[in-house]
């Protein structure tokens, strides 16, 4: 098992062997982001990897980061050098959207969620660490869970270390900024999507007993998930715990569509909401992490 953070990094080189400049680092991770655009369509577990949108969101996400540079440059945080190389970051991203074979992006994304699951077995020296169990019933968002929260994690606690070094001050606060919204913002989508459900499925149920109706109480004995990892962050615990959150709506869900109450189309349009809201949050942080690891890999 790995002991230090040098060594660990090792983990991503096959995907990012050519990060050596940020363009590069964002060519690599649009390779990716393409890669789960185009199995969202292909069916399948890959057509839950929490990408459904497909290329509109992606699209969303690059013109996002054109924006992002165009604000930094009129706050003078950094020059306009800087911001044009980040809007020649966003058009090489474009440019492999369209230039990836189907094959090797299906390759990607595959050789990806391996790689996360490999950093969740290994252990990083000198990170002050949490144990968290991992309880996921649902098989949807397994895949979401293991494409993006090992990167969030890894990611994380390197932007604790390495952050200013990568960033500089003021894009290093930017980039944290734009983590400490989205995560805010799915944590009240979270809160309120389990209020509401609960209440509606409680109301429902009384409902039912009391039109003397038969009522189902579905469970799930076989999770898809139940593993313990080790959390290195608060945020990471924050995304880790919504996701978690999200799992609980879903037995919700369960118990509605068997006993009548909600259409499974339904709650399916709901559990896509839910992995649109998600992943925003993972692109961003999956480009941060092979970010930070071209800063690691100079050290």
């Amino acid at each position: 098992m790995s002991t230090t953070t040098v060594a660990d990094t090792e983990l991503e080189s096959p995907v990012t062997a050519d990060a050596q400049n940020s363009a590069a680092t964002a060519a690599a991770a649009a390779a990716d982001l393409k890669t789960l655009a185009q199995t969202s369509r292909v069916g399948g577990e890959a057509g839950h990897d929490g990408a459904e949108e497909g290329e509109r969101e992606i699209e969303s996400e690059l013109t996002q980061m054109e924006a992002d540079a165009d604000r930094l440059q009129k706050e003078g945080v950094i020059t306009p050098d800087d911001a044009n190389m980040k809007r020649a970051e966003v058009e090489k991203a474009r440019k492999l959207f369209r230039d990836l074979p189907a094959s090797e992006r299906i390759a990607i994304i595959k050789r990806r969620r391996e790689l996360g699951r490999q950093l969740m077995e290994r252990q990083l020296s000198g990170a002050a660490v949490v144990p968290a169990n991992v309880r996921l019933n649902h098989t949807r968002l397994k895949p979401l869970f293991e494409q993006w929260w090992p990167y969030l994690n890894r990611m994380s606690v390197n932007m604790q270390r390495f952050g200013d070094s990568t960033f500089g001050e003021g894009d290093k606060t930017a980039v944290n900024s734009f983590f400490e919204k989205q995560i805010k913002s799915i944590e009240e989508y979270v809160d309120e999507a389990l209020r509401v459900a609960i209440g509606f499925r409680e109301k429902k149920e009384a409902e039912l007993r009391e039109a003397g109706e038969f009522v189902f109480e579905p469970s799930i004995p076989m999770p898809a998930l139940d593993m313990t990892v080790e959390v290195y962050t608060r945020f990471a615990m924050r995304v880790l715990s919504a996701i978690m959150k999200f799992d609980k709506v879903m037995d919700q869900f369960d118990f509605m569509v068997w006993n009548g109450i909600r259409d499974q189309s339904d709650v399916d349009d709901e559990t896509v909401h839910f992995l649109k809201k998600v992943n925003p949050l993972g692109v961003r942080g999956y480009m941060t992490h092979l970010r930070l690891m071209t800063t690691v890999r100079g050290l």
